[in-house]
């Protein structure tokens, strides 16, 4: 019994470069030479060698042809909407969402629990048992909407508090508090300088007495 898949969503290999443009936002849309089934909605993209993980998923519109993506602004947008392209790809697919996983999906994660045997060669469906597991996954929102805008808060400005205003009195204002001085026992007492004569005394004894030795 073959195991069951979700139908919308797919496993697609990317290459680093072009990964990079998606989530920068100078690539909005993922071109493929075939038309993926309308059931697909979900891109989860396996980054290729070196990083040889799932690191994004996308969410993705209807597949269109050239001359109905009419954006100039993403990369190489213009040269499929006028025929540029033919030969290289048919159709485009617009990402209209992207989140990044907080835990890159190793290529041995995916083959350990039997999810994938190898890289995506074209795409392929994501088993029913990987499609819980992914429910689990943390994952950081990169941008919503088509337009761009990464899911991020504005930042708050904070203003200075606000000071009350004192309302006058008519109380003279209070004299300054005067500070006290504690004196404890044995601590804290002057010693009294001599006396100008006392001291002469004092170096007139030393004197004599450095003389008589």
């Amino acid at each position: 019994m073959a195991p069951q898949v979700s139908k919308a969503d797919i496993i697609i290999s990317i290459h680093p470069k072009h990964v990079e443009n998606i989530a920068s936002r100078v690539k909005n849309h993922e071109f493929r030479k075939y038309l993926l089934p309308a059931e697909v909605r979900q891109l989860w993209i396996y980054e290729t060698s070196p990083a040889s993980s799932v690191k994004y998923v996308a969410t993705i519109s209807a597949g269109k042809q050239p001359g109905e993506i009419r954006d100039p602004n993403g990369l190489r947008n213009d040269e499929f909407d006028q025929g540029r392209l033919d030969g290289l790809v048919k159709y485009a697919y617009e990402i209209l969402k992207l989140e990044v996983l907080k835990t890159p999906i190793s290529l041995s994660d995916l083959k350990e629990n039997g999810w994938l045997n190898g890289p995506p060669q074209k795409y392929c469906y994501v088993k029913e048992s990987m499609r819980k597991a992914l429910d689990t996954v943390e994952t950081t929102l990169v941008f919503d909407s088509g337009n761009g805008q990464p899911d991020v808060a504005p930042k708050r400005q904070h203003s200075p508090p606000e000071i009350p205003e004192q309302e006058p009195s008519d109380r003279p204002p209070k004299a300054p508090a005067r500070r006290q001085t504690r004196t404890f026992p044995g601590v804290n007492k002057r010693r009294k300088t001599p006396t100008t004569e006392s001291a002469r005394q004092g170096l007139s004894r030393a004197g004599l007495k450095s003389k008589r030795e």
